[in-house]
């Protein structure tokens, strides 16, 4: 019914010889998803502390 590409964990880490990279993708890809999730949460509350401010003074 379903047919399994890999038979064991070592054969998806392997991937006959082009785990690397697509390991390395996976990596860098997930990387940038949480850096651009970070920086823009950091730019968030730093808009929301300017907001603050601004409306503390004004």
């Amino acid at each position: 019914m379903f047919d399994i590409a890999f038979n064991t964990f070592d054969e998806i880490i392997n991937m006959k010889g082009h785990g690397i990279y697509v390991w390395l993708v996976y990596s860098i890809s997930i990387l940038i998803i949480v850096v651009s999730f970070t920086i823009t949460r950091m730019r968030i509350k730093n808009i929301c502390k300017r907001i603050n401010i601004n409306n503390a003074s004004g």
